[in-house]
């Protein structure tokens, strides 16, 4: 529905706008009703009208100023003027300031006003399609010109040149001008912590879109040239031919702040920047563009959010599993101490031996992905202990990890939760049927779960099996079967596609209205709005 403002200090003709006219149905939404212009500025600051109806003579700010500062507010502003006055001079300025009507009070008839209402409707319906197909050309358009650069760019890393001029004339369609003899700095744009990102704006494409957009409009020095490899990896091209005058690498290094800290500031993305050498020819471009792309170990213990120069950077030969069962008994003797500061002092021995050693980054990650395997596989085979423990899930996680400060950061929240898990054990060990209630319900999350069926399952009585459930746990079976659905329907909004009434039918729901009115009991809201809220 399309917003609406009124202004006017008469409250007899505020009273019988707001009731006569049928808002609703004509698609509209009486947002604010003002008595004086400031007020009225105040309100279109606050809501962006689509509309302002207004009276020209009020205090402080009259009708006409008001239409100018909405303008500035929304270009798009459809505006008409109610008013006594019948000076040409207020008909003329009205006509420079493109007011869609202008009606005197003493002929004004509602049927005409809702008439006029209705054809502002419908022009706001017209642009908005307008706009919208514009916004899905431009978006065709540079989704296009993005995806032959990319096309550009593997090929410029996986095929050889043989003919220098020929890549080169390739390169000048991309704006790249090395034909003409124009040196270039590469630059490499990596984002930190990939996959909450990836999580945070709904996939790969989507965060893509927004990186190629958010470089475009960040970077300002001329001819410089954004190409994206893929989802990860953004490479920007700067323009670096050799000048006494001044120092460029300053003013690059300078503009690579000032981008770090917006994204950072405004979306929240941590990125880190690395360049090379300045590259004349279309064999050195490649070249380095591949050093950047390769510098996987480099950036792994470069630290997140830096803006860095690659260098040569020497790996050890060593082999970091001659640490491992020290490392194992340490990590493990830190869960079993259920101290954070133990924690901390025995994470910044192993972090400080890797960091000095500079290990390859696969074998780091290989390395604590046996470590937290095999923590984790001594917790789900503790007797009654409840895990939610994946092998799968698991390696994912420490192989999207590109950095040693991430590394740390994942590795003390995983000993601190598995600190946390035991100690919550030790303090309420559960009777051993409860336990195999509670890994039931969480492993047929899909299936219907009644109390009998399960004091069945057990060989319990249900009234019993009721009583010690309720005792061990704080809250009945019942309760428990539905927060487990409901943690899980919240999952499968955040990262699936799925209809809610598919979401309802795949936890068991026959009645998807039922569904909804535990949902909202759960987390306070529909299903709906919890989807649009995240």
């Amino acid at each position: 529905m399309y917003k609406v403002i009124i202004a006017d200090d008469h409250m007899p003709v505020i009273d019988y706008l707001t009731t006569k006219i049928p808002w609703q149905q004509l698609g509209l939404e009486l947002i604010e009703a003002c008595s004086d212009g400031e007020e009225a500025v105040h309100a279109c600051k606050r809501v962006t009208p689509d509309i302002l109806i207004t009276d020209i003579g009020m205090p402080i700010i009259n009708g006409l100023e008001l239409i100018e500062e909405g303008r500035k507010i929304n270009p798009f502003l459809k505006t008409v003027i109610l008013s006594c006055h019948e000076d040409f001079h207020f008909a003329q300025r009205a006509v420079k300031l493109n007011v869609n009507d202008y009606i005197l009070k003493e002929t004004l008839r509602i049927e005409q006003l809702i008439d006029i209402l209705r054809q502002l409707t419908k022009q706001l319906n017209e642009e908005e399609v307008l706009r919208s197909e514009r916004q899905k050309l431009q978006t065709v358009v540079f989704e296009s010109l993005s995806s032959l650069g990319t096309k550009f760019l593997h090929s410029l890393i996986e095929q050889p040149i043989w003919n220098e001029t020929e890549w080169a004339v390739k390169a000048e369609s991309f704006g790249i001008r090395l034909i003409n003899g124009t040196p270039y700095l590469p630059v490499l744009c990596m984002l930190e912590r990939f996959s909450h990102l990836e999580e945070r704006f709904g996939g790969e494409h989507q965060l893509q879109y927004v990186i190629v957009n958010a470089l475009n409009e960040s970077v300002k020095i001329e001819g410089s040239v954004i190409v994206t490899l893929d989802e990860r990896h953004y490479y920007i091209l700067y323009p670096y031919p050799k000048s006494i005058k001044w120092n460029l690498l300053d003013k690059i290094n300078e503009e690579l702040q000032l981008i770090q800290n917006s994204m950072g500031r405004y979306m929240k993305i941590g990125t880190s920047f690395y360049f090379g050498e300045s590259c004349d020819t279309m064999t050195e471009l490649k070249k380095q563009i591949t050093l950047l792309l390769n510098a996987k170990t480099f950036r792994f213990y470069s630290g997140e959010n830096r803006i860095l120069k690659l260098q040569h950077f020497e790996i050890t030969k060593d082999d970091i599993f001659v640490y491992y069962a020290a490392a194992l008994d340490d990590f493990k003797n830190c869960i079993l101490n259920c101290d954070v500061d133990y924690v901390k002092g025995t994470l910044a021995k192993w972090i400080g031996i890797m960091d000095a050693n500079r290990y390859p980054m696969d074998s780091v990650r290989s390395w604590v992905l046996k470590i937290v395997t095999d923590i984790e596989l001594k917790y789900t085979v503790m007797q009654h202990f409840l895990t939610n423990y994946s092998a799968e899930l698991l390696q994912q996680t420490v192989y999207a990890i590109d950095t040693l400060d991430h590394l740390s950061e994942w590795l003390n929240n995983f000993l601190v939760e598995k600190m946390g898990k035991l100690r919550a054990y030790q303090d309420h060990t559960k009777r051993k049927e409860i336990v195999e209630a509670q890994r039931y319900v969480m492993m047929h999350l899909n299936e219907k779960i009644s109390m009998d069926e399960m004091a069945k399952r057990l060989d319990l009585n249900s009234s019993h099996f009721s009583r010690i459930f309720k005792k061990e746990t704080g809250e009945t079976f019942i309760e428990f079967v539905t927060r487990c659905k409901m943690e899980r329907a919240r999952e499968m909004l955040d990262k699936s596609n799925q209809s809610v009434e598919q979401i309802s039918e795949e936890l068991g729901f026959d009645n998807s209205s039922y569904f909804f009115k535990l949902f909202r009991a759960f987390s306070g809201m529909s299903p709906t709005e919890y989807r649009k809220k995240i």
